[in-house]
């Protein structure tokens, strides 16, 4: 099980209000979309945020018009999972249809949520999971995915009929997909030292390819007789879109205006963070006189780029892109199930 105090981060009330912070701005950097557009809010009765942090997104999700109402005569259920309860709102900020449990995705998840979530959200994990993580963390997510079933109009219609199961949508924004115009030291300086502490951490220096092949690498088994109708093959995700929205140019006034301060954020406590460590290391009995001062040598170093960044120098030079995944479960049947009709309708 993953430690709490692995996380590269904190869990203060400062912390609290940079993500939410960052929430914001990445919302209006995707458009103002919560969910994308490509997921279909009628159809969405459960839903899922993994390592929710403070819960801004599930909890502005159930607020949305797109998201209130019930479907099928059932009201929607909104779940928040993190492996700490410390950025979790007061149970009196919840609203009434919004829970948050206290779990490790690193580890399977209670067999009462497996395959109960139309709708998971995962979010900026890049300083989260570890080099040897990503099969584990993203099998144990897809376990939550639900099978998916039409709207009542159609079981009246086909009697009872199902389509492709839950939606995943997943965003990362890794430090490797961040640049400035023109190429600064302080810039270079910023991502490598960023990179470099990811690699120390036993992080992925850069998590969306990983994470894009290992959603891809998972299959099931379809036997004769069977479809899946997702894929002529037996992919159990089917990645339907993959977006990269960058900063730069970007046609939304309010990303243009706080671009800087979203770069400065992530940069400063990311660098506080190795700073810290470097600093706990320079005072560890096992550590050798020559090694105490490169590292003192180094976190002189990165004080002094961490001033220039809370300075705001060369900040407004900087960009950075988002990675936007949506994939979507198989749900492998029987050649002759009533989805046939609907996918090749009788001539």
């Amino acid at each position: 099980m993953a430690s709490t105090n692995d996380y590269m981060l904190h869990r203060d009330y400062e912390e609290s209000k940079r993500l939410d912070a960052q929430h914001n701005f990445m919302r209006d950097l995707s458009g103002g979309h919560l969910t994308h557009p490509s997921v279909p809010s009628n159809n969405i009765r459960s839903i899922a945020d993994v390592a929710t942090g403070t819960g801004i997104w599930l909890q502005e999700l159930a607020a949305n018009p797109a998201y209130s109402g019930r479907v099928d005569g059932e009201e929607r259920s909104y779940v928040g999972f993190d492996i700490s309860p410390q950025q979790f709102p007061s149970t009196s900020e919840q609203q009434h249809n919004v829970s948050f449990v206290v779990h490790d995705m690193t580890e399977a998840f209670p067999p009462d949520y497996h395959e109960k979530f139309d709708l998971v959200n995962v979010r900026f994990l890049s300083y989260v999971i570890k080099a040897a993580e990503p099969k584990k963390v993203v099998w144990n997510i897809l376990q939550l995915l639900s099978e998916h079933f039409l709207p009542a109009m159609w079981n009246a219609l086909l009697k009872f009929a199902v389509e492709p199961g839950g939606y995943l949508q997943w965003q990362e924004c890794d430090a490797c997909d961040s640049w400035s115009i023109p190429e600064t030291e302080m810039a270079t300086a910023t991502i490598n030292h960023v990179i470099s502490e990811k690699i120390v951490r036993g992080l992925l220096a850069g998590v969306v390819t990983p994470l894009i092949k290992t959603i891809m690498a998972f299959s099931v088994d379809v036997l004769e007789g069977q479809q899946n109708p997702i894929s002529q093959s037996s992919d159990l995700m089917r990645i339907t879109h993959l977006d990269t929205i960058s900063t730069l140019h970007h046609p939304a006034p309010a990303v243009q205006a706080t671009k800087h301060l979203a770069v400065i954020s992530a940069a400063t406590v990311l660098l506080e963070s190795s700073i810290a460590r470097k600093r706990a290391a320079m005072t560890d009995t096992q550590t050798g006189d020559i090694e105490a001062e490169n590292l003192r040598t180094e976190v002189r170093s990165m004080e002094d780029l961490l001033a220039a960044i809370k300075h705001g120098d060369g900040v407004n030079d900087s960009d950075f892109e988002l990675t936007w995944i949506v994939a979507r479960k198989a749900i492998i049947l029987e050649a002759k199930e009533p989805w046939m009709r609907i996918k090749y309708p009788p001539q």
